[in-house]
């Protein structure tokens, strides 16, 4: 994070009257913008300067909306700076939202994915810039600081109206996504309208001054006209992140069988592979152990066919022997009768 030019005098930066009178609302919004433009440390003595030159000049409403404007918290800080040093980093990340709803509602679980993804890389390149430098404006970044900074990004992705107070630049706290809704870095239920400043600024503010006799019913009336009129636009955005959360958690659940599923089938599909391989290893040596049988058969039957030809050669020979020596002893009994005479 490059470090910002030295900050003017808090009476002069935050000054958002003129020489002709009373400021209008833009001059306001230019002053809170100022306020939030300061070094922390210089907060609060540059918002009573403000406050006390736009009540000198006649705009009560102003001024007392200047007063109540708290002073951001450490993180809160970093992440308006953060912000008003790459305000397009932040807007293309605030976007992510934009589509990552969209894809909630259609269902999309690719686009999903590839979302989440993208936003995980858009958050970490903004807290990276941040952690690498380790400070912001002279001023130390910690880890818990870097966390806060996470998390508010984090919400500023899953909720519109968070996305806008996150790319206002002007949070007294930082952020955080809950499973309900948006709450600040203390658990407190966050009024994002409230952080809109565009949302907060009565339209009355551009008419010239009232009379001291008139300026407390603009003052009672105008607030009202401001509150109630949000209240639809923050039920409709609460059932829209109601819808996003249930889809979502749909989401996640289908997602988790799904995963259990390929589990199974990884499982499953490798002991096929393995009973596969080891009855294909068993063919083999069965056909192996085929062609050895078949071929001792054949030895068997030619032997036997041998034996049997031996055993009849053998008969054979013993009948002539038989008859050889029947004649050779009738030939010696001849013999002896012929010397006896």
């Amino acid at each position: 994070m490059t470090a910002s030019p030295a900050p003017p005098d808090p009476a002069e930066s935050a000054d958002p009257t003129g020489p002709t009178g009373p400021a209008g609302p833009a001059a306001i919004d230019a002053a809170v913008d100022a306020l939030y433009t300061q070094p922390l440390d210089s907060f609060v003595a540059a918002r009573d300067a403000a406050a006390r030159k736009v009540a000198d000049g006649g705009d009560r409403l102003g001024a007392e909306r200047l007063k109540r404007l708290p002073k951001p918290s450490v993180a809160a800080w970093v992440i308006n700076h953060v912000v008003r040093e790459r305000p397009d980093d932040v807007a293309a990340l605030t976007t992510v939202g934009d589509e990552l709803r969209a894809a909630t509602q259609d269902r999309d679980r690719a686009r999903i994915k590839a979302l989440d993804h993208l936003r995980r890389e858009r958050t970490e390149a903004l807290v990276g810039a941040v952690r690498d430098a380790g400070e912001v404006d002279g001023r130390p970044v910690s880890a818990a600081v870097l966390d806060r900074l996470t998390e508010t990004l984090t919400a500023a992705v899953m909720d519109a109206d968070a996305g806008a107070a996150v790319r206002a630049g002007r949070l007294s706290r930082g952020l955080q996504h809950a499973g309900f809704g948006i709450v600040d870095e203390l658990g407190e239920e966050a009024d994002l309208v409230a952080l809109r400043p565009e949302a907060a600024e009565p339209d009355a503010t551009e008419a010239e001054p009232e009379t001291a006799e008139t300026e407390p019913d603009t003052a009672e009336t105008e607030p009202d006209k401001v509150a109630a009129e949000p209240d639809s636009g923050r039920d409709t955005a609460e059932a829209a992140e109601r819808a996003v959360e249930e889809t979502s958690a749909q989401v996640d659940r289908l997602e988790a069988r799904r995963d259990d599923a390929s589990d199974r089938l990884r499982a499953a599909d490798a002991a096929v592979e393995h009973a596969e391989g080891e009855t294909a290893r068993l063919d083999e040596e069965l056909a192996r152990l085929t062609a050895e049988r078949d071929a001792a058969r054949r030895a068997l039957d030619e032997a036997r066919a041998a034996a049997d030809e031996a055993r009849t050669d053998l008969t054979a020979v013993e009948e002539e022997l038989d008859d050889a020596e029947e004649r050779a002893a009738q030939a010696r009994r001849r013999r002896r009768a012929a010397r006896g005479r």
